[in-house]
């Protein structure tokens, strides 16, 4: 063979197994309904057929030439009158091809999809049994599965995918592994810890909170968009957490006493003095709890009631969530809401999937009703002809969220069904309005 390694040689070989990779004859045997194809034309080979692309033209011709003559390829040539032209215009892999294009692809290192389906195999068979949560083993024996057929699911929607990024998957679920089984703490520091690289949890949290999202039976209705939130729902931080609220209490942390209403606008507590906190707003005399999903309107709201002092002459706090609330907020709103029954509760989102979201993961951590403030039907209908229209897979999340919500214990509560017409709503009119609106 004369070009063994080179670069036209190499580019055949490799755009011919990915072809086959990604086709249906992977791993059948034979015979093929048709072989892999890769055409040697202009719309597959630009570069080759410009006007100085002669050179690389002839190099292709060559590596396709022999290819055949090692067996790993069979070469169609174009016809020119009555002789066949020695040029070839097409080469194609055969059930009879695939050992010999392999064993020449490993020896200028191409990487065989087979190898990826292995690694990830073996892995998600060993992390299975090192872990006693069920809806994590269930998860590994469906990836167990779907890789034994061939096929990405249910990590990724295509094998090219979990080819290119397999080791991150490979990571990915490791961390899934780890984080069901109560691996908290710093991002970096927990990750160290599982990778001895401080940065890798990092660089693949959107692979884990997507698995987590759609693996963790708790996020079946109310998984957050971020993958920080997500991950912050097992405790993994990336910065100390705050308690963001505004109105009056006292609070009494180490030997001293605090104001709420001294911090303008509002205060900025650190996720530490949670339990001073608690105690302060339960004795405090507040009548209404006001949760606000997003900072500005936050802001725009205290501003609007005249301050904190203002907010407490009404007997109220307004409490800031950040999007999905971290789980020490969710935690001591829902300690709150035990200790003070005659307390009422409120939510202010946005109106659209994630706004739902946020209120039913609030409204289960409180355990009671909580009301839809502001973002009512009504208020949508009235800004629907500059409101923002719902994608197909926002419509899906609605509706599901909406069939959970119907088959709720808490389904006949006001605050449920105010919910459930909201749904309706922003399905029927297919838009989502931002509480920034208001």
């Amino acid at each position: 063979m004369r070009s063994p390694g080179s670069s036209a040689w190499c580019e055949l070989l490799t755009r011919l197994l990915d072809a086959y990779e990604k086709s249906a004859m992977y791993r059948r045997d034979a015979p093929w309904p048709r072989q892999v194809r890769v055409r040697l034309g202009s719309s597959t080979f630009p570069d080759a057929f410009a006007p100085d692309g002669r050179e690389w033209l002839a190099e292709l011709r060559a590596a396709a030439d022999d290819l055949e003559r090692e067996g790993a390829v069979a070469v169609i040539r174009s016809k020119g009158g009555f002789y066949e032209s020695p040029e070839p215009k097409e080469v194609r892999l055969g059930p009879e091809h695939v050992t010999r294009a392999y064993a020449l692809a490993r020896s200028v290192s191409y990487e065989p999809l087979e190898v990826s389906l292995k690694a990830l195999s073996t892995h998600a068979e060993a992390l299975s049994a090192r872990t006693a949560v069920p809806w994590v083993r269930s998860f590994l024996s469906e990836v167990s599965l779907g890789l034994a057929r061939g096929e990405g699911a249910p990590l990724v929607g295509s094998r090219e995918r979990l080819k290119h990024e397999w080791r991150d998957w490979h990571d990915a679920l490791t961390a899934m592994v780890a984080l069901a089984g109560g691996e908290h703490g710093w991002e970096r520091v927990v990750s160290e810890r599982l990778f001895t690289d401080s940065k890798r949890l990092g660089s693949i949290r959107g692979q884990v909170a997507g698995l987590m999202a759609r693996v963790d039976p708790r996020f079946a209705e109310t998984a957050p968009e971020e993958p920080q939130e997500v991950l912050e729902a097992y405790g993994i931080r990336r910065r100390p957490g705050l308690l963001r609220c505004s109105g009056c209490a006292e609070m009494h942390v180490g030997g001293r006493l605090y104001r709420l209403e001294d911090f303008s606008p509002s205060a900025h507590l650190p996720e530490a003095w949670a339990e001073a906190w608690i105690s302060s707003v339960v004795e405090a005399r507040v009548d209404v709890l006001t949760t606000v999903e997003n900072e500005y309107p936050f802001l725009a709201y205290i501003e609007e009631a005249g301050g904190p002092c203002a907010l407490g002459e009404r007997r109220e706090l307004v409490v800031y969530t950040g999007g999905f609330p971290t789980p020490v907020l969710s935690a001591a709103l829902g300690r709150i809401a035990v200790r003070r029954p005659d307390l009422r509760f409120r939510h202010w989102g946005d109106a659209d999937t994630g706004g739902v979201q946020i209120w039913w993961h609030l409204r289960r951590a409180l355990g009671r009703e909580l009301e839809l403030f502001r973002t009512t039907p009504g208020w949508v209908e009235q800004h629907q002809e500059r409101a923002q229209q719902l994608t197909a897979a926002e419509r899906s999340k609605l509706k599901r969220l909406g069939r959970a919500l119907h088959g709720s214990a808490e389904a006949t509560s006001a605050d449920v069904l105010a919910a459930g017409r909201l749904i309706e709503v922003l399905l029927s009119l297919g838009i989502k309005v931002e509480q920034e609106r208001y």
